[in-house]
């Protein structure tokens, strides 16, 4: 069975972001492994850290168990901090990291994309992705959004393919999922921004093809490997979306 590994920030960042997508990859009998990095304490203005992080631990477990996602590992860096390791615990961690990806045998590694807005996000894409680098037998490297805000800066580095998921028939179980984070739900009302992101995305990447599809997640691919097809393959809803072209067709002028 091919095997992914999901990069998580927080604990619900991958249910937001790719939770139909990693839904459909459980459903065509992938093996899932979710790894996070940082502990969650900061992740509420009403809960003390250590309750948070209490809490948080078995909302994210209750998600996994809803999931059926067996395979777990936590860094457990403070919440918010990830962005300031030192250049020593920085490279324990990418070590513990490709020996976690390499003993998983993962086919596709999700990571933050490189644009995100929250440092914690930032800073899983960089050492998800020195990580892969330094892979011998490097797996499909898959970039997911979580959080991006108009006008902040972004850069999200050279990709080359951009896909749309489809998440229709999967996004109730993925809405389930999210609130099963009560805590950052009560706080952050994050099932309404997931309906709303999605709707937008589905549209937004819509242009000349289907209005059918009411809810979508984005993902990208920096540079397409073997382990490309097997991903596509196994997704049950997907599209190219690389390029989007605005205007008369006939033009083809890329937006």
């Amino acid at each position: 069975m091919p095997r992914a590994i999901f990069i998580d920030p927080h604990g619900d960042d991958l249910i937001i972001a790719v939770g139909g997508t990693q839904i459909q990859l459980i459903d065509a009998g992938w093996e899932i492994k979710q790894i996070q990095m940082t502990d969650g304490r900061h992740g509420s203005n009403i809960m003390d850290p250590e309750t948070t992080k209490r809490v948080r631990e078995k909302e994210s477990e209750r998600v996994r168990e809803y999931l059926g996602i067996k395979d777990f590992y936590n860094f457990c860096v403070e919440d918010g901090k990830l962005n300031f390791l030192d250049p020593e615990k920085k490279g324990e961690v990418i070590e513990e990291l490709k020996n976690q990806i390499e003993e998983y045998d993962a086919d596709v590694v999700f990571i933050p994309g490189k644009a995100e807005g929250h440092p914690d996000h930032r800073a899983a894409y960089e050492i998800g992705h020195e990580t892969i680098e330094m892979l011998e037998n490097k797996p499909l490297e898959v970039h997911y959004v979580v959080w991006l805000f108009p006008f902040y800066k972004q850069d999200p580095g050279e990709l080359e393919k951009i896909l749309k998921a489809n998440i229709d028939q999967e996004f109730d179980r993925k809405i389930k999922a999210v609130r099963m984070n009560e805590s950052q739900e009560r706080e952050g009302r994050y099932s309404e921004i997931v309906k709303h992101i999605d709707a937008y995305f589905s549209l937004i990447y819509s242009a000349y093809r289907s209005w059918e599809k009411k809810r979508s997640e984005i993902i990208a691919i920096p540079k397409v490997n073997e382990k490309y097809n097997i991903l596509i393959q196994s997704l049950r809803d997907v599209e190219d979306v690389t390029e989007i072209f605005h205007g008369r067709k006939s033009e083809k002028i890329k937006a």
